[in-house]
């Protein structure tokens, strides 16, 4: 016995821990905190859309041959119960956000969110707009690496800390750049609703002016209604989504004075977290102060 277990230990440092990662972000995260001693398998990579993604045959396969899976979590993957009907009976899988505190989607907002499973009453699930979260999250995912890989304790809670550093550091810059912006003009304007926890967390007024359907079409009346909010409070910019259809922010611009800013990033179409973030700030900043 204990030579097998020496040779699954001389195994794991030669070849490193195989994982499976089903966000972007996530996969930024285990890289951060598994360093060299993990193998992340991207099942869905940067630019992919997370909300209608679904396994393939050899995205299974190659989870399979993996330990553990991280997943964001808060149902951003609704297809989660029937991929653990398809894996392996050992095979873990961990909700990177399921510690970290959840927000609703209001009544009013319903409309404005990003897909069918986040509408009135559902949770939520972009999380990671606030960096405070990311920080939670890098925790949770130390753990998991450490409870399936105790051997790699030591690395691991220093890499652990160390991202945390930087991601304490960004929360920082974030609060700085914010407060940059006079009280009165922090509102922010966004096609989808899916900058809540950005908002809470910096302290913004939040408003969606696009609404819920495959080609991100709104009806007259809801165009109307964005059309006289936008005007009433003298908004003076609106901010599209990478992935989101900006032709409806253009109309609502054309006819309230409004200025459509640059593109921000909702779900991870860049694969580093800190640039996703640096990057959304710094639009917002230049578009509000």
């Amino acid at each position: 016995m204990k030579t097998l277990l020496i040779f699954i230990t001389f195994t794991l440092c030669a070849h490193g821990l195989d994982v499976a990662s089903l966000h972007p972000l996530i996969t930024d995260a285990v890289k951060q905190v598994g360093g060299e001693r993990v193998n992340v398998v991207e099942v869905v990579k940067p630019g992919a859309n997370v909300h209608k993604f679904q396994p393939r045959a050899s995205d299974i396969k190659n989870m399979n041959r993996t330990r553990i899976i991280f997943a964001s979590g808060k149902n951003l993957e609704p297809y989660l119960a029937d991929l653990k009907d398809s894996l392996n009976a050992n095979q873990i899988i961990i909700e990177v956000g399921r510690t970290i505190p959840s927000q609703k989607v209001s009544k009013e907002d319903q409309i404005y969110t990003c897909c069918p499973n986040h509408a009135v009453g559902g949770i939520d699930p972009h999380w990671w707009h606030n960096v405070r979260n990311m920080e939670r999250a890098v925790r949770v995912i130390e753990k998991e690496l450490i409870r399936i890989d105790p051997a790699g304790k030591a690395i691991y809670a220093a890499n652990s800390k160390a991202a945390r550093t930087r991601l304490t550091q960004l929360d920082r810059w974030v609060k700085g750049q914010v407060a940059t912006i006079p009280r009165g003009k922090r509102h922010l304007v966004t096609a989808h609703a899916a900058f809540g926890y950005f908002c809470k967390g910096y302290g913004f007024k939040a408003s969606f002016v696009q609404g819920l359907s495959a080609q991100g079409e709104v009806s007259a009346s809801q165009l109307a209604g964005a059309i006289q909010q936008l005007r009433k409070e003298a908004i003076p910019m609106v901010f599209p989504e990478q992935t989101a259809n900006p032709k409806v922010l253009q109309q609502i611009a054309n006819q309230t004075g409004a200025k459509v800013g640059n593109p921000l990033i909702a779900d991870g179409s860049i694969p580093s977290y800190q640039s996703m973030i640096i990057s959304n700030v710094e639009n917002i900043v230049a578009g509000l102060r």
